[in-house]
C-alpha cells in the first residue's frame, strides 16, 4: 500500500514536471517570436528613422565624398548594380562633364584638337585645361600649337610673334594681347570725317539790260575827188579803205 501511495505521488509529480516543461517551451517559442518580431521591425523601420542623404561632388579632392559614398552604400545594403547610378545623380559641375564625356565614349584625342576660342581668353583656357586632362601622352609643345591655333586670329598672330615655349606663357600673353586690344577699342575715335562748311548762298542782283559792246567806229569816207587827187600823188586805196603808198613810175 506504501509503495502504491509512492508511486502515485511520482507520478503526479512526473505529470507536473512535464507541464511545466511544457509551459515553459510554450513560453520561450512565444518569447523567441517576439524577439524575431521586434528585431526584423527594428531592422525594417530603422531606415526612415535614419535617413542619410548621399554626398554631392562638384570638384577638388574625390576622397572625403567617396568615404562618404561607400558608407552610405554599407548603410543601405545598395547593390553593386546600382552604385553607379546612384553616384552619377550626384554628381555637378566638371564631375558630371567628364562622366558625361567618358559615358559617349568620345574620342579624346579628337575632343582636344577642335577646341576653338569663341569668347573671352579665360573662358578658352578653362575649356583646353577641361579637354587636355582627358588626354594621355601629348607632349607639351603639342598641347602648345593646339592651344595657339585655336586661339581668335586677332589674337594668334600676337601669340606666335613672341614665340612662348609653353602653354602657361601663351595663355598670359594671350591675356595680355586681349587686355590690349579691348583697351584699343575703348580708346578709339568715333568714325567720323568732317565735312567743310557750307557758306551762304547771296544772290547776284540781276540786271536786265545787257552790257554795251564797244561799236566799230566808222572808217572815214573819202570821196571820189580826194581819191584822185591822192592817186597823183602816190597813195592807193583797198576796198576796206586802206591806203598804203605806191611810187609811180
Amino acid at each position: 500500500m506504501k509503495k502504491l501511495d509512492t508511486m502515485e505521488s511520482w507520478k503526479e509529480d512526473l505529470n507536473n514536471l512535464k507541464k511545466h516543461v511544457a509551459n515553459k517551451e510554450k513560453s520561450g517559442m512565444s518569447g523567441s517570436k517576439n524577439d524575431d518580431a521586434d528585431s526584423g521591425y527594428f531592422q525594417n523601420n530603422r531606415r526612415p528613422f535614419h535617413k542619410i542623404d548621399f554626398p554631392t561632388f562638384s570638384g577638388g579632392d574625390p576622397r572625403g565624398w567617396v568615404l562618404k559614398a561607400e558608407k552610405y552604400f554599407r548603410f543601405y545594403n545598395t547593390s553593386e548594380d546600382e552604385k553607379v547610378d546612384i553616384a552619377a545623380m550626384h554628381l555637378e559641375d566638371d564631375p558630371l562633364d567628364l562622366f558625361s564625356w567618358l559615358s559617349s565614349e568620345q574620342n579624346p584625342d579628337e575632343y582636344l584638337i577642335s577646341v576653338r576660342q569663341t569668347g573671352s581668353v579665360q573662358e578658352y583656357r578653362q575649356e583646353f585645361a577641361r579637354r587636355s586632362a582627358r588626354v594621355s601622352s601629348w607632349p607639351d609643345h603639342c598641347l602648345l600649337k593646339v592651344f595657339v591655333h585655336s586661339l581668335k586670329e586677332e589674337l594668334k598672330s600676337d601669340v606666335r610673334i613672341h614665340k612662348p615655349h609653353t602653354v602657361y606663357k601663351a595663355m598670359s600673353l594671350a591675356l595680355e594681347f586681349e587686355s590690349k586690344l579691348s583697351h584699343t577699342r575703348t580708346q578709339k575715335p568715333s568714325n567720323t570725317t568732317s565735312k567743310p562748311e557750307a557758306k551762304p548762298f547771296t544772290s547776284q542782283p540781276y540786271s536786265s539790260s545787257n552790257p554795251t559792246k564797244a561799236e566799230p567806229k566808222p572808217s572815214p569816207r573819202i570821196t571820189n575827188p580826194e581819191k584822185q587827187a591822192r592817186f597823183l600823188h602816190g597813195e592807193c586805196f583797198s576796198v576796206w579803205g586802206k591806203v598804203w603808198s605806191w611810187a609811180p613810175l
